[in-house]
């Protein structure tokens, strides 16, 4: 990160090794008074981020993040499928609730605020981490077809989902729309639909490479592993995170340091990356990059026909968009489209407190319209893939 660490979370709301934090402000869209206070909770796979809210103008005055500590049981959804399987569910849903509670108690005392003040909870997640945040059983998530076999309530109570956050309120979960395109995809789109692009792809550049193409009302998502690649130690072993990674790839890179099969030449005591990092990036983008070429392909776009294309999450929020091109994440067409959008699942359960009617509305829309592409069985997934191998 560019900035100093200013020591108070509270504040600041951002982690040295994971930023994924941005400001909002909701009140410049539909925007329904109301006399009282909400909190926007982003899940993810790697943090926890949480937002107070003023929804009397739908201003945030505290933010708070933390690293989700379900990273005991596995760095990615797949492994903690496979500890839930194995035993593990209700200690991986204690350990985000307890987090979440403390968190909510956190946000309360630092504003002074009484639990009755807390008129909602809203949530953005993926799949994966909703049903592990429900105690859902996971069998069904972690084998083909992956469909998911749960259903949620539209509202739960959080004297009973955070049972030691001191709150009464109800807590709205915001739905997925498939196994691995979750409702922080549902999420990010509530946030992005009013900034007035017609036909956009929203990318989110996490551990589970979540992607969305958005064309006048029609959508089409899907979803390809990334794994923690993209969250790995860089330069004498310390974690930057994703921006850094990237950086220094697209670096070795343009300087002849990996060719273009992906090998890196001279593996250097201290060097930025190892051949085996090297590697990990390579597959993971490789799988990003076959995902955003079948989506357009599927759209009948192509580059010209897409307005913007947004880059969410962990990864999005601080990565140079060239180096995302010169490595063969993104398209070179699309790169005086790309817009880094941040944390769009904080800004689409936000968006959900301010204006919930609309919200409602425009979410409904939107799980009615999606069409998920199944990768996996795609015929040219395996074409694009190995073709995006190389840099």
């Amino acid at each position: 990160m560019s900035e100093r660490c200013s020591g108070d979370c509270i504040i600041c709301g951002k982690c040295a090794n994971a930023a994924i934090l941005e400001g909002f402000n909701a009140s410049g869209r539909l925007f329904t008074p109301q006399e009282g206070y909400g909190v926007a909770v982003d899940i993810g796979t790697t943090t926890v981020v949480l937002a107070l809210m003023d929804l009397r103008d739908g201003k945030t005055l505290a933010r708070h993040s933390f690293m989700n500590p379900q990273r005991a049981f596995g760095t990615d959804v797949i492994s903690r499928i496979d500890a839930a399987n194995k035993g593990h569910l209700n200690d991986l849903k204690q350990a985000v609730t307890d987090s979440v509670s403390e968190g909510l108690a956190t946000l309360l005392t630092a504003k002074d605020l009484k639990p009755d003040q807390i008129l909602a909870v809203t949530i953005g997640c993926n799949t994966v981490m909703a049903y592990l945040l429900l105690g859902f059983p996971c069998q069904r998530l972690g084998a083909a077809p992956y469909i998911p076999d749960s259903s949620m309530e539209e509202t739960y109570l959080a004297s009973e989902l955070f049972a030691n956050s001191g709150l009464f309120c109800p807590v709205r979960i915001i739905p997925w729309m498939a196994a691995y395109v979750g409702g922080d995809i549902t999420a990010g789109l509530i946030y992005l639909l009013p900034q007035g692009s017609s036909r956009f792809l929203l990318i989110d550049l996490g551990t589970n490479g979540e992607m969305a193409l958005y064309d006048n009302g029609r959508l089409t998502v899907t979803a390809t592993a990334a794994g923690p690649a993209f969250e790995q130690p860089v330069t004498a072993g310390k974690f930057v995170g994703a921006s850094a990674v990237v950086g220094a790839l697209a670096e070795l890179v343009r300087t002849g340091k990996v060719n273009k099969r992906g090998l890196l030449l001279s593996e250097e005591k201290g060097g930025p990356l190892t051949r085996k990092q090297v590697r990990e990036l390579q597959l993971a983008k490789s799988a990003i990059r076959a995902g955003i070429e079948i989506l357009i392909e599927t759209s009948g776009l192509g580059y010209d026909g897409i307005d913007a294309i947004y880059l969410a999450g962990g990864m999005g929020q601080g990565m140079a968009v060239q180096d995302a091109a010169d490595i063969g994440l993104i398209p070179g067409e699309l790169v005086p489209k790309a817009i880094p959008v941040g944390n769009a699942c904080l800004g689409g359960a936000a968006a959900l407190l301010s204006a919930p009617a609309q919200v409602l509305s425009d979410m409904n829309e939107l799980l009615t319209a999606a069409s998920e592409v199944n990768l996996a069985r795609h015929p040219n997934f395996n074409g694009y893939f190995m073709a995006y191998m190389f840099f």
